[in-house]
């Protein structure tokens, strides 16, 4: 009796031991296929956005660049600290890497290609990264490190944005935000203020353009991406956002606390000045711009405007149909306001269309260096038909054309796919517009610009310039000054 129960218990005792093991087996079994589907779905993702930067960037880049960039995104992201691998995972790393030799794991990367080709190259140094750091990072942050890594080697106005990301822009192109009302770019590097929006926070704490942002609530900007920094500027209106600021001229950087608000992204303003000479600004170029301008234009028309100044000042550009339609106000139809070249060579114009309601207005346009992009495309076709004299100092250039494709996971790509040229086939792209009329605004020491009809410099030189030819000059397309330099 004795020996029936003790094999009744051990037979138990196996049952209930192979069921455990099995469900174990099985569940490392289900845990390794949810662990493969991720990392094929996410190199999936990577896949997508490698095949979109070959077929659309604007430049043929090697694709051994692309992934080495990638690679270098991937592991750059596994720690901040360069000197935070150990001997041991260097060893690791090196010995598992077969055909792949990563010599400094978080700085260059060199990879030696064999047969199976870059992507299969990305994905063994992708296998072995999961291998060496066994910490359960999440693949789908290794892949967008990679990802971001390669985008944003391109050029500055590249980037990878995530899901959270590409939504937040989308949220932007309502015109209206939480935020300071600065504009930023990395220029040489650094986060750097290109231009306010009047009015705003920002304006009344004393930034001004050309500040270097050092830190954004006490974190670093020297990694941060464009649209990272973007993000880390706007919040919820009435919640404080701490810059650290570096401007030319301090020795050492200063704290600024700007409390955020609603910022309505204005279009057009208008003003009948005296004698008979009209003004208007754009602040951007939106989806309403040209019909606010018609009918800016209309009023002005309606109290004798002879002459009109438009302001293209700290306008960081907008949508290329809407500053085609600008221009189409002020010339004949079927005129080229700008055309693309995309890497392929290949042209497409944009034309003027039935608007040219005032083809003979004088015009003087006002830029700086915060004129960007659409503003460059206005100021550079008017001044190629001769239709305006340009006063003020040398625009942005930012002559690129940047293209947002959403991947199947809800990220997205916005990569430069062609570069833009004025009628006269002048690239806008790093050189900028040089004005008809240099005249370089007076700032006091630590102020914002000032920008009204006292002690605005190009203002005034606007207005005197067309004063001084009202008499001498019947209503002319366009005037032909010397080059000039006012301080």
């Amino acid at each position: 009796m004795k020996k029936v129960t003790d094999k009744k218990t051990i037979l138990l005792t196996v049952m209930i031991f192979t069921v455990v093991t099995t469900g174990i087996i099985l569940s490392i079994f289900m845990n390794k296929l949810t662990a493969d589907a991720d990392r094929s779905q996410e190199l999936e993702v990577f896949n997508e956005a490698l095949t979109i930067v070959r077929k659309n960037y604007v430049e043929d880049i090697p694709s051994k660049d692309l992934i080495h960039n990638a690679i270098q995104g991937m592991v750059g992201s596994l720690d901040t600290h360069a000197d935070s691998i150990t001997p041991e995972q260097h060893h690791k790393m090196q010995k598992d890497t077969k055909d792949i030799f990563i010599r400094k794991l978080l700085g260059t990367t060199e990879a030696k290609l064999d047969s199976s080709g870059e992507l299969e190259l990305f994905k063994d140094t992708f296998a072995i990264v999961r291998k060496t750091y066994e910490d359960n990072r999440q693949p789908k942050h290794l892949i967008y490190s990679a990802i971001a890594g390669m985008t944003e080697s391109l050029d500055p106005h590249s980037e990878f944005m995530t899901p959270e990301q590409y939504e937040e822009m989308q949220v932007d192109a309502k015109g209206e935000f939480g935020g300071i009302g600065i504009k930023l770019d990395i220029q040489e590097g650094i986060l750097t203020v290109i231009g306010l929006l009047d009015d705003t926070p920002a304006c009344s704490a004393g930034i001004i353009e050309g500040d270097k942002i050092i830190k954004i609530n006490n974190d670093f900007t020297k990694d941060m991406s464009l649209q990272d920094a973007i993000n880390r500027t706007r919040g919820n209106p009435s919640t404080p956002v701490h810059l650290t600021i570096l401007r030319k001229g301090w020795i050492e950087a200063k704290d600024f606390a700007i409390t955020r608000e609603i910022i309505k992204i204005k279009s057009v303003k208008s003003a009948m000045l005296n004698d008979g000479i009209g003004y208007i600004k754009i602040y951007q170029f939106q989806k309403q711009t040209a019909s606010e301008i018609s009918a800016a234009l209309s009023e002005l028309k309606q109290q004798n405007m002879h002459a009109l100044i438009l302001d293209l000042r700290n306008n960081p550009g907008g949508l290329v149909y809407s500053a085609v339609d600008v221009v189409s106000q002020f010339i004949p139809s079927g005129k080229i306001v700008v055309y693309t070249k995309n890497k392929k060579g290949e042209k497409r114009e944009y034309q003027s269309r039935e608007k040219n309601s005032y083809s003979s207005v004088p015009i003087i346009i006002l830029v700086n260096e915060g004129s960007a992009s659409a503003s460059e495309i206005v100021a550079g076709a008017l001044k190629d038909w001769q239709r305006a004299t340009l006063i003020g100092t040398r625009t942005y250039g930012k002559g690129s054309v940047q293209t947002v494709v959403p991947l199947k996971d809800g990220s997205a790509l916005k990569l430069t796919t062609a570069k833009y040229y004025t009628p006269k086939g002048i690239s806008i792209q790093t050189t900028g517009i040089r004005p008809d009329m240099v005249v370089t605004p007076r700032i006091k020491k630590g102020q914002q610009m000032i920008l009204d009809d006292k002690n605005d410099v190009q203002f005034q030189s606007a207005i005197a310039f067309l004063k001084s030819k009202a008499s001498r000059v019947p209503a002319s397309p366009a005037f032909k000054p010397a080059l000039l330099s006012y301080r």
